[in-house]
């Protein structure tokens, strides 16, 4: 593989997450089913809503309440929702930091406000990382672009702030449509499966 730039996609690509638990957590809040919790937020759109930057952290948080018709405070609807973050295990970052003594790495992804101040939270406790920009030479996060993952105009919008043509970029993610999409206007792509870590499908890479 010929390339000149690494582009990461950071849930569980980089950093483990575990979907279900935001369910959990509000079911656990409201006293309301998983299922139910989990229809609503899937109705709603709020992941592709909120993540492609259509309202503020505060709007997201009445959104919450309203959607699941419960009282929940600030700090319980951020709770919940972080609930999907896990950990960022050590040897991922070691493999960011060799590869970018070769090439540029940047993140791409689909995200919101919340869940990344809660992931420098966890980078400055765990690994003494005070922000994600440290560890990439750009992030590229949806909701500040007004964008989302699949769709063709964040990877071109990418493309030309990098000035790169799509055959030059190696890009990750754990996503088949992001992969599919990305594929279709020629990037180079890896299909991340977990349980596999980046630390696989890298290691004849690199």
């Amino acid at each position: 593989m010929k390339f000149k730039a690494v582009i990461f996609d950071f849930g569980n690509v980089i950093i483990n997450i575990e979907l279900k638990r935001i369910y959990q957590a509000f079911a656990q809040f409201t006293s309301k089913s998983e299922a139910y919790i989990e229809k609503q937020i899937t109705d709603n759109q709020l992941f592709r809503r909120y993540e492609s930057g259509q309202f503020t952290d505060d709007e997201f948080r009445e959104i919450i309440r309203q959607t699941l018709g419960f009282p929940l405070s600030d700090i319980e609807v951020d709770k919940a929702w972080n609930a999907i973050l896990l950990d960022i295990p050590t040897e991922r970052i070691a493999l960011i930091k060799k590869i970018r003594q070769n090439y540029p790495v940047y993140l791409l992804s689909n995200t919101n406000n919340i869940h990344i101040k809660a992931s420098n939270d966890y980078l400055r406790k765990a690994h003494n990382i005070s922000h994600l920009d440290q560890l990439f030479d750009q992030l590229f996060l949806s909701y500040e672009m007004g964008m989302w993952k699949p769709d063709a105009e964040i990877y071109h919008y990418v493309l030309k702030k990098l000035k790169l043509q799509p055959h030059e970029v190696l890009f990750l993610d754990d996503n088949q449509k992001n992969i599919e999409s990305a594929n279709a206007i020629g990037i180079q792509t890896i299909l991340v499966e977990p349980p596999t870590s980046i630390l696989e499908y890298c290691k004849n890479i690199f």
